[in-house]
């Protein structure tokens, strides 16, 4: 095994075996943590550079690159999915400490959890998926208004790399890297939000084979109110290349991929 991998997984054992969420506080919002805020993201950046190849900007980050993680992390952890979800994983992954393994979350994971609950009524699930299913559309808009202003505020920062010739290669390098790392942000909670629609529709169409209800129309009205909101944030946001630096995967913003064409519909 090389050693760098060596390296990068003895530093991460701690924190694995930590085994813990971001802390939260009034309205599962984070709350500061030197551990979370500082030491597991300098971790995870350098597995990320070091071990996985990846692009690592050293640039300070805006308010606004702030606010836009801060919310993506709201939005992938809310407290309605932190228990089937996979909260570690969530934050491992938001650090860096692991690699995008969001593609591996099964939608059924969300039933499947519902299901186990000790619900003194079966209407009383139905009462929590149609709540979910609310909470993910109000929290939708206002993260991709975030997201809009970054990747603006990313076209003025090439913009103006194009416009400074003779910048030294490490700013050209932390330009590009910081576009990327904004992108791979997008990204994740887009990602997030099309398992959340498959899981939901999952959840509505088996619990009406275990515990049929009337709830189900409700259900029906949330989960396409859900899909709406997710179209109209995304509508603001066309398909656009980006200018990546080392070996990324590539964002969805390379393809004319949207959230309609990757869910099944029943």
């Amino acid at each position: 095994m090389p050693q760098r991998p060596i390296v990068a997984l003895a530093l991460a054992l701690p924190v694995v075996l930590a085994g813990c969420g971001r802390p939260t506080g009034d309205f599962g919002r984070a709350e500061p943590s030197v551990l979370h805020d500082r030491v597991m993201p300098a971790l995870g950046e350098r597995i990320a550079e070091w071990d996985r190849r990846e692009v690592v900007s050293d640039f300070n980050r805006t308010d606004r690159e702030v606010g836009l993680r801060d919310r993506a992390w709201a939005l992938v952890r809310a407290p309605h999915v932190r228990d089937w979800f996979g909260e570690t994983l969530v934050e491992f992954e938001r650090t860096r400490i692991v690699p995008e393994i969001d593609y591996a979350f099964d939608p059924k994971g969300y039933y499947n959890h519902l299901r186990k609950d000790p619900f003194v009524s079966s209407e009383t699930r139905w009462n929590r998926a149609i709540a979910d299913m609310r909470i993910d559309a109000g929290l939708i808009g206002p993260f991709w208004g975030d997201a809009r202003r970054v990747r603006e505020a990313d076209a003025h920062r090439l913009r103006a790399l194009d416009e400074r010739r003779g910048g030294a290669p490490a700013e050209l390098s932390n330009a590009y890297a910081r576009v990327d790392e904004n992108a791979r942000v997008v990204d994740w909670v887009w990602r997030a939000m099309r398992l959340r629609v498959a899981a939901y529709r999952d959840t509505i169409d088996r619990m009406m084979v275990e515990t049929p209800s009337d709830r189900r129309f409700e259900a029906e009205i949330a989960w396409t109110e859900l899909r709406r909101a997710i179209d109209r944030a995304e509508a603001g946001m066309p398909t656009a290349p980006r200018r990546l630096a080392g070996r990324p995967a590539p964002s969805r913003y390379t393809k004319s991929e949207t959230i309609t064409e990757k869910v099944p519909q029943k």
